[in-house]
């Protein structure tokens, strides 16, 4: 448990620890997402737009490079929400903190759902089919999110909030390109699925480092106690 000791200083991550983390963070979609866009062999527009409408879009269905960004942000979603969900049971099952156990449930819940809105196009094509506009789902998705961070916003500012809020400006940038101009011109194709993709990253790379400092401090505070009684 020598790295856990090492990653964890008074229970929060040590500057050497949050160095790492925010050159992973970053590096990580910089480097993807360019070599997306420098790859000389299709056209970048299709890896980024979701696989139907890429299909649609093109006139060459279909190849399986399309959607190829769009469907890396989709697990990424849904791998969240998963990790988020399995963190929660056990800790209600554990009788673990009642604040760490609502930040886990209240992330599943909101990670699922934008992971189903981004697989099955809801905001853009299924709810405006039954009559709800586009900006009202938005405007609706925007008050889930505030309400998820006005019910942890205690428990989210003791952690690596910097994470979160970084991913929160990508993904409203991507949100505005998409509502502000609603193009699919190419370069405005490539600001919003890369805004949109790195916010994913980062939503989900807060999450599961909170997680697991969470485990971690709990394994390391248990074996203490043990010791100590030995």
């Amino acid at each position: 448990m020598q790295f856990a000791s090492d990653l964890l200083q008074c229970g929060y991550l040590n500057w050497r620890s949050k160095s790492i983390i925010a050159a992973v963070i970053i590096s990580f979609p910089t480097l993807f997402l360019s070599a997306v866009l420098l790859q000389p062999w299709v056209e970048p527009k299709w890896m980024f737009l979701d696989t139907l409408t890429a299909a649609e879009l093109s006139g060459d269905c279909c190849h399986v490079y399309y959607g190829f960004v769009s469907n890396l942000g989709i697990l990424l979603w849904c791998g969240t929400a998963a990790v988020c969900f399995t963190a929660a049971a056990v800790f209600f099952a554990a009788g673990s903190s009642f604040k760490m156990a609502r930040f886990a449930i209240s992330a599943s819940f909101l990670t699922g759902w934008l992971a189903l809105d981004d697989m099955f196009l809801l905001h853009e094509l299924v709810l405006p089919s039954l009559g709800v506009p586009q900006t009202v789902v938005i405007a609706i998705y925007g008050v889930l999110t505030l309400a998820y961070l006005s019910a942890n916003w205690r428990f989210l500012i003791k952690q690596e909030w910097w994470i979160l809020a970084l991913g929160g400006i990508a993904l409203a940038v991507s949100v505005f390109v998409d509502t502000a101009f609603h193009s699919l011109v190419p370069a405005l194709v490539y600001l919003e699925d890369s805004a949109k993709f790195f916010g994913i990253v980062c939503w989900a790379s807060f999450h599961l480092v909170t997680i697991h400092l969470h485990f971690v401090g709990q394994i390391v505070t248990t074996q203490t106690k043990c010791r100590e009684e030995i």
